[in-house]
């Protein structure tokens, strides 16, 4: 049975009236002409009167069949096919539906996941009873082998998604779910550059792709790149620096966009920002920490329709309590002792170099290596794996037995090493934009007396470290190099009060209290959805992951963590696929809260550039590929249509216009055909 895509045409076939009308209602006037023998005339002109009529209505039906044929041409003619097939010969579809946030964008009539959706339906629909389709989206759904009916159902359950997926990883899971069968693979999406990884794609011969690109109205975006600290660590009653990066994607400015902060629940700032085309702008706020404990910050603007990077989570910890952890060897330095037990916020440990090797590292936020002669088994990359997780480590040098123990350490974390000993050095200049120093002296007083040192040790390497401390002749008396998430800081000489006295001196001070604050938590602020990341938690945790709960601040959101331990015995998540939404999440132990980690959606859907259909037609020079953008949808919609009639080859309109051009062509040779 013959359908037709635009009955509407149908509707001139009532133009055929007007040439019959005219053949059969048009009179033709004669010329009389006097002949002497009439009945010679008589018989010539009844023979010619009709060859010229059977002429004339063959002219006719001809120029009514070009006609015919050209109106059925446009009303998109096409054959149904037979819902009488076996199941195995029925056409195989495959639609990959792109419910990434980038579709949240505007259309020309709605979103670009709701337009996506309306042509995921036509093409369902216009497929026979029988197809079996698969129904690949952003999330891991098996929504394989599925009749029409079930598809359509699905439709509505669709929503947007913090996932993506490459073009290749499309291919790769429609190659492995139609079990090596012939398959028409429909992509309905924006086509974001990031996603468009035409070197990875291996194409199939058995994979016919149709690509439906979904032109977003909208390409204005302004999004929150990042957050980071102008200082490596958290102090209560310390001023914090927090820096908001703001990314402008459209060609014009912004001006005066409003950038909010919340920590705690509390509004701490309403400041504003231009923010250049095509550019990127910063906002430093300065705000303090009053209260020791979890703090859950919120960055936030406003911009629309893009929204899901409009905010950006982060959270930190002040610890009331900083653990303190000094190895040593045979000999005792109390000033260490002396200077923590002054503050209820600190605990220092002592422990022997030989009892060490039973110690939980993770639980110590400095840890200190004193004159080390010799270490266990495994030391190194026990020590090495505590700095990467945000440990910090200090390391003073002994005799030369202890240079040489300590230097394989340092060699392996290609921190500064020390070199040949030397005599008497005299602390010279105190670098105060180092991070450990920041914030800590208001003025150096240019004739302020500082420690000196009877012996010290040339440190070597030094040039991708951070010098802190340096003498008169320039040598680095110490220094810091930061390893992974935490921080190595080498002294060139030991802090013995018969050697230094650097105990006695109020630099002593900050310089140790600051290395036991320092928790760089620059990785530890927050963590980006969908990326492989190791999520580490509070050292505290419990071994056991059962006594744990995560739960989400809505209360939305509550599972038991997989945790496991690393190398050094730090607790890290294992199932982080169940953090679906950013926000912030709370570790909980029997609902004390231990730890809070954020989340962020990741910002590589926030950059609105797309792949246009020629770079598409360039990489699948074979493929359909079609703009369905317009102002109407129900055009758009018939596009599908013609796609899906054409995909299973029921589409006549090139037959007709062959129908056409034949009847044409004998209408002129019946035209230029002369009577007999």
């Amino acid at each position: 049975m013959i359908n037709f895509l635009h009955p509407g045409f149908l509707y001139a076939l009532f133009v055929l009236a007007v040439p019959i009308i005219l053949h059969f209602f048009s009179f033709k006037k004669y010329k009389k002409v006097y002949f002497s023998n009439f009945n010679f005339l008589a018989s010539l002109q009844q023979q010619k009167k009709n060859s010229s009529r059977l002429k004339n209505l063959l002219l006719l039906l001809l120029r009514l069949i070009v006609l015919s044929a050209i109106i059925l041409a446009f009303a998109n003619p096409y054959i149904s096919p037979k819902t009488t097939k076996p199941h195995h010969v029925q056409a195989q579809v495959a639609v990959y539906i792109d419910n990434s946030f980038s579709m949240s964008n505007t259309g020309s009539t709605g979103s670009l996941l709701d337009e996506a959706k309306k042509h995921l339906f036509d093409i369902v629909n216009n497929y026979p009873a029988g197809t079996g389709f698969t129904l690949l989206t952003n999330d891991d759904l098996n929504n394989n082998h599925l009749t029409r009916e079930q598809t359509i159902n699905i439709l509505s359950g669709i929503k947007t998604s913090p996932a993506s997926k490459k073009l290749s990883e499309i291919f790769k899971e429609v190659e492995t779910l139609t079990d090596q069968k012939p398959v028409t693979l429909f992509i309905i999406s924006d086509f974001q550059k990031n996603n468009c990884d035409f070197p990875q794609i291996v194409t199939d011969s058995l994979i016919e792709p149709v690509f439906l690109v979904l032109e977003p109205e909208n390409r204005n975006n302004l999004y929150i790149k990042e957050v980071t600290f102008g200082q490596a660590f958290h102090k209560k009653n310390q001023n914090d620096n927090v820096t908001i990066k703001i990314a402008n994607t459209s060609t014009k400015d912004f001006n005066n966009v409003p950038v909010g902060l919340t920590i705690n629940d509390k509004k701490k700032s309403v400041n504003k920002i231009n923010v250049p085309a095509k550019g990127e702008a910063s906002i430093e706020i300065n705000y303090q920490n009053t209260q020791d404990g979890f703090h859950k910050g919120v960055a936030e603007i406003t911009d629309f329709p893009v929204v899901f990077d409009n905010k950006y989570y982060f959270s930190y910890n002040i610890d009331n309590l900083i653990q303190v952890l000094c190895i040593e060897q045979d000999k005792h330095n109390p000033f260490f002792g002396k200077l923590f037990a002054d503050s209820a916020s600190f605990a220092l440990t002592y422990i022997k170099a030989n009892q060490s090797s039973n110690i939980n590292f993770n639980q110590y936020n400095l840890i200190i290596l004193d004159r080390l002669n010799n270490t266990w088994t495994g030391l190194e990359s026990a020590l090495e794996t505590y700095v990467q997780n945000g440990g910090n480590l200090f390391v003073l040098p002994g005799e030369q037995i202890s240079v040489n123990v300590l230097n394989k350490l340092l060699q392996k974390i290609h921190a500064p090493q020390f070199g040949i000993k030397d005599t008497s050095t005299l602390i010279a200049k105190i670098e105060n934009e180092a991070s450990l120093f920041k914030n800590v002296f208001e003025k150096q007083e240019d004739n302020m007396v500082l420690p000196r040192a009877k012996q010290f040790y040339h440190l070597s390497n030094t040039e991708k470290a951070e010098k802190l401390l340096t003498d008169k002749r320039g040598n680095t008396v110490l220094a810091s190099q930061g390893n992974g998430q935490g921080n190595i800081y080498i002294s060139a000489f030991d802090y013995d009060a018969t050697n230094s006295d650097m105990v006695y001196h109020p630099l002593f001070v900050p310089v140790m209290v600051n290395m036991a604050c320092n928790i760089n938590s620059a990785l530890r602020t927050s963590y980006f959805l969908n990326q492989e990341n190791i999520v580490n938690i509070n050292k505290k945790a419990p071994a056991d992951g059962d006594k744990l709960k995560v739960r989400s601040q809505d209360n939305t959101l509550e599972f038991i963590p997989d945790i496991r331990k690393d190398f050094s015995g730090n607790p890290v998540i294992i199932n982080t696929h169940n953090f679906k939404d950013a926000g912030l999440y709370n570790i909980l132990k029997d609902d004390q809260l231990i730890d809070v980690l954020a989340f962020n959606y990741d910002r590589a859907e926030s950059q609105l550039e797309y792949c246009t259909e020629k770079e598409l037609q360039t990489y699948f020079p074979e493929a359909k590929v079609e703009n369905i953008k317009t102002t109407r949808l129900d055009q758009n919609s018939d596009l599908v249509k013609e796609i899906v009639l054409q995909d299973n080859n029921r589409y006549l309109s090139v037959w007709f216009l062959l129908i056409a051009v034949l009847a044409l062509i004998a209408e002129q040779l019946v035209w230029r055909k002369k009577l007999m």
